[in-house]
């Protein structure tokens, strides 16, 4: 399990590197070709909007993993460890529940964008769309690993200290 994790989030990282690299090459092709040659190409601002958005649904979900979303933590700091894992699953499993909802409502809009193409570079919008099923199925799984890290932690599975999530690490002091 430990491994399977370890790969995803290296294949996470991956493909945002790589996206990121390409919209910064894409927008360096756009800035050069419009101050140096006074030629505007039509695609680049599209193509950079598209990586854009596939960045930061990505993005979510290593977020999720690393549970570095914003979070009130008034409660959990005044909750003893096992209530706080306790809380933990429970929230991550709404997380998961809400993020099968969106998985399967995206994944219906962005089958009804598949009549529409995109202005400049001639590719149906569906492709666009499909970035937040996308990546609300990595945020589900993420949540659902999360669930699993915080009842083995709750049973007294997990052996290493480093192995609690970042919000239990507050309580531990």
């Amino acid at each position: 399990m430990k491994k399977f994790i370890q790969k995803m989030e290296l294949c996470e990282k991956y493909l945002s590197v790589t996206l990121f690299i390409a919209m910064l090459l894409v927008l360096t092709i756009q800035i050069v070709s419009r101050y140096f040659f006074s030629f505007a190409i039509p695609w680049t601002e599209e193509l950079s909007r598209w990586l854009y958005i596939y960045i930061v649904f990505i993005g979510a979900s290593e977020a999720v993993s690393r549970r570095d979303h914003i979070a009130i933590d008034i409660v959990p700091n005044r909750l003893g460890p096992k209530t706080n894992y306790l809380l933990d699953i429970v929230i991550h499993l709404i997380f998961a529940a809400t993020a099968a909802v969106i998985v399967h409502r995206g994944y219906l809009f962005g089958l009804r964008m598949d009549r529409l193409g995109s202005i400049t570079m001639d590719v149906q919008m569906s492709w666009l769309y499909m970035a937040v099923p996308i990546g609300f199925t990595l945020v589900g799984i993420k949540s659902l690993l999360n669930v699993c890290t915080s009842s083995a932690a709750l049973f007294g599975l997990m052996t290493e200290k480093k192995q609690l999530p970042p919000l239990m690490k507050v309580t531990d002091k």
